[in-house]
């Protein structure tokens, strides 16, 4: 019996690990023995080969980038060619936004008959919103907002990863058929350090120093500058680390790498043996959905501190699982982080009740099962 043929599109791609290229790393593993798998993704620098299923790559723009470290594809006959070709061949399109390549994707399978399914990783607009520099970022936010709802809502389906974002979505204007679909969390490799003196060893980091750390994009909407600001704010400054695994803005880069005691590692494949060298994990984001970087940190058993949006407000158990801090106030996360920092039977109280959370609510193969179903279900009634 031949496989459906699945086109999975993404707007990012390896080398650029984030959450959904962890998504899709997760999804590929479960579902390349039940589907004829092909990715419709960005030529990043050309430097990682696709080795699951065909790949189409695009083109990307040396001039268009609305986000830090993410470059549009070019808007161009190649590209749309690309676009074209692979959908056709496709029998169900499965799409991971939130940029042009998505949306793009997702016109051509309405126009080709294709059943489209699309995942919500971010609010795109609310993304370029708290992301952007530009001149006139409010209205153009509102225009993409727009553009994004027009686009969902030729969806067959809408998956999201958490219940509350149904209706906060649908006030926006979707009005597709909407599901909820957990991310999950691989805890066999996100798992607590077994020595975390040998684990900061391995990096090359300093043992004897308490390592506070961030995993994620470098960006105005991640709002890194709060979490540096914080940490000079320190006490006990030499026996202190700030570990920033990602990369983004030049200048927001630079701001960390100015400290004495910080360092960057721009993106990185093996992003757990970071986290397992950290003694506390901050996300001072200012949107997220569900935040797979913070998940993960608290499947390693760290203490998180986080600011109170997405899904974190809900799985976040104030003093239970983390803490957390106004998104805006670098004094009130110097609090959170000394108290945790002079505390340390805190921090593994926090850590273990991290952990169990994660364990106990958050399965890949609970969320790429019931992902599989809704395909194969408009597969065969197609």
């Amino acid at each position: 019996m031949n496989k459906p043929k699945l086109l999975l599109v993404a707007d990012t791609y390896h080398p650029l690990v984030d959450g959904t290229v962890r998504f899709l790393d997760e999804f590929i593993s479960r579902a390349k023995e039940n589907f004829e798998l092909s990715l419709l993704i960005p030529d990043f620098q050309r430097k990682y080969k696709v080795t699951e299923g065909k790949a189409y790559p695009l083109k990307i723009s040396r001039v268009l980038k609305p986000l830090p470290t993410y470059p549009s594809i070019k808007l161009s006959r190649h590209n749309l060619k690309i676009i074209k070709k692979a959908v056709k061949n496709a029998e169900i399109v499965f799409v991971q936004g939130p940029a042009l390549a998505s949306l793009l994707a997702i016109h051509y399978a309405k126009k080709y008959h294709k059943p489209v399914l699309a995942y919500l990783h971010v609010l795109s607009w609310e993304l370029f919103e708290n992301s952007s520099s530009w001149p006139l970022t409010k209205l153009w936010a509102r225009i993409l907002k727009a553009w994004f709802i027009h686009s969902y809502n030729k969806c067959d389906e809408l998956l999201v990863p958490y219940h509350e974002l149904l209706e906060q979505i649908k006030l926006a204007g979707i009005s597709t058929k909407l599901s909820v679909a957990r991310l999950g969390v691989n805890i066999e490799l996100f798992s607590p350090s077994p020595q975390k003196t040998r684990s900061k060893e391995n990096l090359g980091l300093s043992k004897e120093k308490k390592v506070i750390g961030y995993v994620g994009r470098i960006s105005r909407e991640k709002n890194t500058h709060i979490l540096v600001e914080a940490f000079k704010k320190l006490k006990h400054q030499k026996h202190l680390m700030l570990l920033v695994v990602g990369d983004g803005a030049e200048n927001l880069k630079e701001e960390i790498t100015k400290l004495p005691n910080a360092l960057v590692t721009g993106f990185v494949s093996n992003v757990q043996d970071y986290l397992q060298a950290m003694d506390v994990f901050v996300m001072p984001s200012l949107t997220e959905t569900t935040s797979l970087a913070t998940l993960e940190a608290m499947s390693c058993g760290l203490p998180v501190v986080a600011t109170k949006v997405g899904f974190m407000q809900n799985y976040i158990t104030k003093e239970h699982n983390g803490l957390f801090f106004p998104r805006n106030s670098s004094t009130l996360l110097t609090v959170k982080l000394e108290k945790l920092l002079q505390d340390p039977k805190l921090r593994e109280q926090l850590g273990l009740s991290a952990r169990k959370t994660v364990a106990y609510s958050f399965s890949w193969e609970r969320a790429v099962n019931k992902i599989k179903r809704k395909l194969f279900e408009y597969y065969y009634n197609r």
